[in-house]
C-alpha cells in the first residue's frame, strides 16, 4: 500500500483547516507532557504535535511543558478536569484505575497490531466508546500518538518454561501484571525511575518497559543480562491529547478539527519514527553483550491463555470494560479473514 496519498490528504487537511480557523478568536493551550520531551517515541511525539500545531495555524496558541514541570505526570488527568491545566499529553493507562476499560486502549496482551488499533480507534466505534466514557469527567480525548509494539522485556534469569516464572519477582502493570500473576509471577509496580537501581541491587528479577528505542534511554542492558521479545503484553498502544471540556468548547469547530487532524498526523509520525531506532538499539544491546531471547511457544501459549481468563474476569466487573471489549472483538472478527489472507 502507498501512504502518499494518506499522508497528503492529512497534511492538506491540516493546512485547510488553518486557513479556515484564521476568523476564529485565538486560543491558548497549555500541555504538560506525561514524558520528557526528548523521550524517544511519547516525549518527542508531543513536541511534534505542538510544533506542527504553531507553525499550522497562529489561531492555536501552545505552551507545552515537559513531565512534572507544572503537576506530576500521573496527575495530569486531575488537573485538566480541574482546569487548572488546559491539556495534557498522556496514556490512558494511567487512569484506568478508575476506568477500567481504558486499558484496552493503552496496551493490549496479544492485541491488534498498530494499524489494526488505528482503524479500530477511529473507525470501529473505539474513540466513540473512549469519549463516552470521559464524557461525565468534564474532559475530552483526542487520540495523539500511536505507539508499535513494545519488546517482551528484561530479566536476570532465562525463561525456559511457564515454571521459570514461579516466585520471580518482575515489575509489570495492568492487564499484562495480572497475566503474570497467574504465572505465578509476584508482579511488583515501580515508576520508571525506579526500576534500574531495583534491577541493580536485584530487588526484581525482571522487568517490561518499553520499545528497544525508548528501552536503550533506561540503560538496561547494564543490569539485566537477557532480553526477550516479542512484546506480547503490548502490540500497539494510543497515547491520548486530553483537553478540559470548557476549553474544548470554547474553540471554534475549525480550531476542533485542526487539533484532531494534527493528532492524526502526530499518530502517524509517532508509528513511522522508531522502526529504524529499534533496530539500531538492539545492535547497541548485543554489542554490550545483553542477550536476546524469544520466548518459548509454549510460554506464549500459557501467556495468551492466561490473558482470556483475566479479560473475561475484567468483563465481568465492568460494563465500560466489556462493551469496548465486545467492540474490539467484533472489529478484529470483522477484519479476520483479510489478515487471514494477507498473511498476519
Amino acid at each position: 500500500m502507498c501512504y502518499k496519498p494518506f499522508v497528503t490528504a492529512v497534511i492538506s487537511s491540516i493546512a485547510v483547516l488553518g486557513s479556515i480557523g484564521a476568523t476564529a478568536a485565538p486560543v491558548r493551550l497549555d500541555i504538560q507532557s506525561a514524558w520528557p520531551l526528548t523521550l524517544p517515541a511519547s516525549g518527542q511525539s508531543a513536541q511534534h504535535l505542538a510544533d506542527r500545531l504553531k507553525t499550522t495555524s497562529e489561531d492555536i496558541k501552545v505552551k507545552l511543558y515537559s513531565a512534572g514541570k507544572l503537576v506530576p505526570s500521573l496527575e495530569i488527568f486531575d488537573a485538566v478536569q480541574q482546569g487548572t491545566l488546559d491539556a495534557g499529553y498522556t496514556s490512558p493507562l494511567y487512569v484506568a484505575g478508575r476506568f477500567p476499560a481504558l486499558q484496552l486502549f493503552g496496551g493490549i496482551p496479544f492485541g491488534p497490531s498498530a494499524l489494526e488499533m488505528l482503524d479500530w480507534v477511529h473507525n470501529g466505534g473505539g474513540l466513540e466508546i473512549w469519549r463516552d466514557i470521559y464524557a461525565k469527567q468534564g474532559v475530552v480525548t483526542v487520540p495523539c500518538g500511536l505507539m508499535d509494539a513494545e519488546a517482551g522485556g528484561w530479566y536476570n534469569f532465562e525463561i525456559n518454561s511457564i515454571d521459570d516464572l514461579d516466585g520471580k519477582k518482575i515489575r509489570f502493570a495492568g492487564l499484562a501484571g495480572e497475566v503474570m500473576k497467574k504465572a505465578g509471577a509476584s508482579v511488583v509496580l515501580l515508576g520508571g525511575g525506579d526500576i534500574y537501581p531495583n534491577l541493580e541491587r536485584g530487588v526484581i528479577d525482571g522487568t517490561e518497559f518499553s520499545m528497544p528505542a525508548i528501552d536503550v534511554a533506561m540503560g538496561f542492558e547494564k543490569v539485566a543480562k537477557y532480553y526477550y521479545l516479542p512484546g506480547w503484553h503490548q502490540p500497539a498502544a494510543v497515547n491520548e491529547l486530553i483537553i478540559n471540556k470548557r476549553k474544548w468548547d470554547s474553540m471554534s469547530p475549525a480550531q476542533q478539527g485542526l487539533i484532531e487532524d494534527t493528532c492524526r498526523e502526530t499518530q502517524l509520525w509517532t508509528v513511522t519514527s522508531t522502526t529504524a531506532a529499534n533496530s539500531d538499539a538492539i545492535t547497541q544491546f548485543k554489542a554490550a553483550g545483553t542477550e536476546i531471547k524469544s520466548f518459548p511457544p509454549e510460554v506464549l501459549a500459557e501467556f495468551k491463555k492466561g490473558t482470556e481468563e483475566v479479560m473475561q474476569e475484567a468483563a465481568s466487573k465492568d460494563a465500560d470494560f466489556k462493551r469496548t471489549l465486545d467492540s474490539l472483538n467484533s472489529y478484529r472478527e470483522k477484519i479476520a479473514l483479510w489478515s487471514e489472507y494477507k498473511g498476519s
